[in-house]
């Protein structure tokens, strides 16, 4: 019936040629000749409204940022490419129907009708990323045809039924203001093997108006489509109309920076352990009592597969300067994460309570660890969305940050035990005690230990 439907469509697109008016003016481009209606003067805006065929010479369609009628001199922009004018004819006899051409649309561009490069099968590359104003497609706009690459610009909020299917597609990179997938937009996309969603802050709505029933955005992909989805989404997509047909391909990321640790949290979904990973929570922070012994921090390791609770704060430790992919929202029996002192946060978020310091994960002067953020001297601390921080009582807080020693709490092969970390202190920056072993900032006359040795000052 979809076919039925599209071919009855197609058939209804009726071109006539008519002498041209005042309001019309042409232009070539590689060796075709473009038609522009005037469609607002005082704006000087023009529509694409016909194009006479031709082969392309080289077989490139790049429209210009500026089009000029002749005997002016003030330019105008295209805003609109008119319905079904390329239907058919970027695929029969302009080319070889080789999937050669490539179109570049303009940035001034806010409208394309429908069907309007329907059946273009020379076209291999579409160009959109500099069409800031364009906020939908629609209406088949480039349905069937050979289609190998697209870029599609930010600012985009609606990719409408069956706008890119029956293409050559191998991935797509969805910007983050799209809010509408409806079913088929990339449907019957057989190579289409990568969709990446992880720009999109929430799940884009998917529904069908013109009678073709529900079905997935995706239809008709490659069987082993990976979708990367934004943190926590896995879950809504799972469940979601139209996305539910994709269930069990979604594929949440994070991107590791060059120390190859980084925190994570989850509000609404479990995580699992990836190959190659380890993960850690801290129970807490033990005092040595010699202020020649650095403290000890209760670190708790869970290697690949160990799932992960939601709502819980982690670091995970990766390949360093590599994205690792995970999965979310799994099933399975959940790791004992009782005590464990970081905290995280779905959104950007402060934190601050009486009688603690908060510190963030970070590549110190010490090293991979946990240091108070900025001028704010643990009282507080500011988490993007899905990151962690760690938040310690005023009693067993360090004064400064401290480093833990992941790597030991990992070979260790051991899921939970005291491990050495060590106070911090920034460049030229003494540590000093008492002889009480009292850490004191700011020593007075007397004997205190400094850096570990007794000093007379």
């Amino acid at each position: 019936m979809k076919r039925l439907y599209l071919l009855i469509f197609s058939l209804i697109v009726i071109f006539t040629t008519k002498a041209q008016s005042p309001t019309e003016f042409t232009q070539n481009i590689n060796g075709v000749t473009i038609t522009y209606k005037i469609i607002d003067q005082a704006n000087r805006h023009v529509e694409v409204s016909a194009q006479s065929g031709g082969a392309f010479t080289p077989p490139q369609l790049t429209f210009p940022e500026a089009v000029y009628k002749s005997g002016e001199t003030q330019p105008y922009t295209i805003t609109k490419i008119a319905g079904g004018i390329f239907n058919g004819t970027l695929g029969q006899g302009w080319t070889a129907s080789d999937g050669t051409v490539t179109i570049t649309f303009p940035s001034s561009l806010e409208e394309i009708g429908w069907m309007a490069f329907a059946h273009a099968y020379d076209v291999k590359e579409v160009d959109l990323s500099k069409c800031t104003k364009l906020k939908k497609l629609e209406g088949l706009n480039f349905h069937r045809g050979k289609i190998t690459k697209l870029s599609l610009p930010e600012g985009l909020e609606k990719i409408g039924e069956h706008v890119f299917d029956d293409n050559k597609l191998v991935s797509v990179d969805i910007p983050s203001t799209v809010k509408v997938m409806n079913g088929g937009a990339f449907g019957q996309n057989p190579m289409l093997k990568i969709v990446n969603l992880r720009k999109v802050p929430v799940v884009p709505i998917s529904d069908l108006s013109i009678g073709f029933g529900d079905s997935s955005p995706l239809e008709g992909a490659d069987p082993n489509l990976k979708i990367y989805v934004n943190t926590d989404l896995t879950g809504l997509y799972a469940t979601a109309r139209g996305w539910s047909d994709e269930a069990g391909k979604y594929i949440e990321a994070i991107d590791m920076n060059t120390t190859g640790y980084a925190s994570l949290y989850l509000e609404n979904e479990n995580f699992e352990v990836p190959a190659g990973c380890t993960a850690y929570i801290i129970t807490g922070v033990t005092p040595s009592g010699s202020p020649t012994t650095p403290d000890q921090a209760v670190v708790k390791a869970f290697g690949a597969g160990k799932i992960i609770p939601k709502q819980t704060g982690f670091i995970l430790q990766g390949a360093p300067n590599t994205t690792i992919e995970y999965r979310a929202a799994v099933t399975g029996a959940e790791e004992n994460v009782s005590g464990n002192m970081l905290i995280g946060t779905a959104t950007t978020q402060e934190f601050s309570s009486a009688g603690n310091k908060y510190y963030i994960l970070a590549n110190g002067g010490e090293g991979i660890g946990f240091y108070k953020q900025g001028t704010r001297d643990g009282a507080s601390i500011k988490l993007a969305a899905h990151r962690a921080g760690l938040c310690l009582p005023d009693a067993i807080a360090p004064a400064k940050g401290f480093i833990v020693d992941f790597e030991a709490a990992r070979s260790a092969g051991q899921t939970t035990g005291l491990r050495n970390i060590g106070t911090t202190k920034t460049s030229g920056e003494d540590i000093i005690y008492d002889l009480q072993g009292r850490r004191i900032t700011h020593p007075t006359h007397g004997i205190y230990i400094i850096n570990g040795k007794k000093v007379l000052k």
